[in-house]
């Protein structure tokens, strides 16, 4: 709890510093109304945006890798059952000889 309550002090802390370096350097002042927004506004509106920037690049990385893995998984289940309609007598045949002949432990009390 201690760490978490140090964690959002830190991130207001910094959030007020980076607004007034965001309004200072830049020159950019957010209005609302006929009202300039303070700086801890501005430059949380700005992060607002590149959060959302953020979130539309995730989904659309995700997006493209969620396909490319469907793709995959169902290439290797294709591949998969193909191999084993062709060669289910074969498998059959070595499951039976393995369950014949592999070696049996003793059971010990």
């Amino acid at each position: 709890m201690k760490n978490a309550f140090l964690a959002i002090i830190i991130a207001i802390l910094l959030t007020y510093a980076f607004g007034n370096l965001f309004s200072d350097w830049w020159g950019i002042h957010l209005m609302m109304g006929d009202e300039m927004l303070s700086p801890f506004e501005n430059f949380a509106a700005a992060s607002a945006v590149g959060v959302v920037f953020v979130i539309i690049g995730v989904i659309v990385a995700f997006s493209l890798f969620g396909a490319l893995a469907i793709a995959a998984v169902a290439g290797v289940a294709a591949l998969l059952v193909a191999g084993v309609a062709t060669f289910w007598p074969f498998l059959l045949v070595a499951l039976a000889v393995w369950l014949v002949l592999r070696t049996k432990r003793p059971q010990t009390a």
